[in-house]
């Protein structure tokens, strides 16, 4: 779904756990995710764009509601996830020292003494991150925000959308499908501890 330019959608599922302790829930959503940034610099005339930058990516974060009146669920973590991020900027000196055919002496400090001389330049830089699947961790909140699921119904909503930033002369897009998603019960047991059933 494409909101304001932006791509956003939710997945919903639901799911009944049992009685008796020790009772979490995984929930591990999984996406095809595409980037696409696209960048160029320019000179026209007495406008000159001599840097440009795009970044495409996309976050993702699980909900859990209770619907059965139970205490409701505690979320691990509680905050987006990045899936997917690309950053690409291109910078050129080119249209300002074509005029001087890249002689440009002047030069810039070296790090190991003197100076270097700069003439032309183009610049290229690219950073990525992803993921594409993690694990959120579910039970019933207490005071220090951990604990296991009372029984009952509970709903489970995943929404993801893209953040997107361009500079000069760019275009980002992001897109994601297709998205699975799995819920598993699982039950927790601690060493020496007996759980009740």
């Amino acid at each position: 779904m494409v909101q304001n330019g932006a791509c956003a959608g939710a997945l919903q599922a639901g799911i009944k756990t049992n009685g008796g302790s020790g009772n979490i829930f995984l929930i591990r959503p999984s996406a095809v995710i595409g980037l696409l940034t696209d960048v160029t610099v320019s000179s026209k005339g007495t406008v000159s764009i001599g840097t440009s930058s795009a970044l495409a990516g996309v976050d993702f974060n699980v909900d859990v509601k209770s619907l059965s009146n139970q205490p409701q669920a505690n979320v691990i973590p509680s905050y987006p996830i990045t899936y997917a991020s690309r950053f690409v900027q291109i910078s050129t000196n080119l249209f300002n020292v074509l005029g001087t055919l890249c002689t440009d002496t002047t030069g810039v400090a070296n790090p190991f003494g003197g100076t270097t001389a700069m003439g032309c330049f183009i610049s290229f830089n690219e950073s990525t991150v992803s993921a594409h699947s993690f694990d959120w961790i579910v039970g019933a909140p207490d005071k220090y925000g951990t604990g296991t699921l009372a029984s009952g119904y509970y709903g489970i909503t995943v929404n993801w959308s893209s953040s997107l930033g361009n500079f000069g002369i760019s275009r980002s897009l992001t897109c994601v499908g297709p998205v699975n998603l799995s819920v598993q019960q699982n039950k927790v047991f601690s060493f020496n501890t007996p759980n009740t059933f």
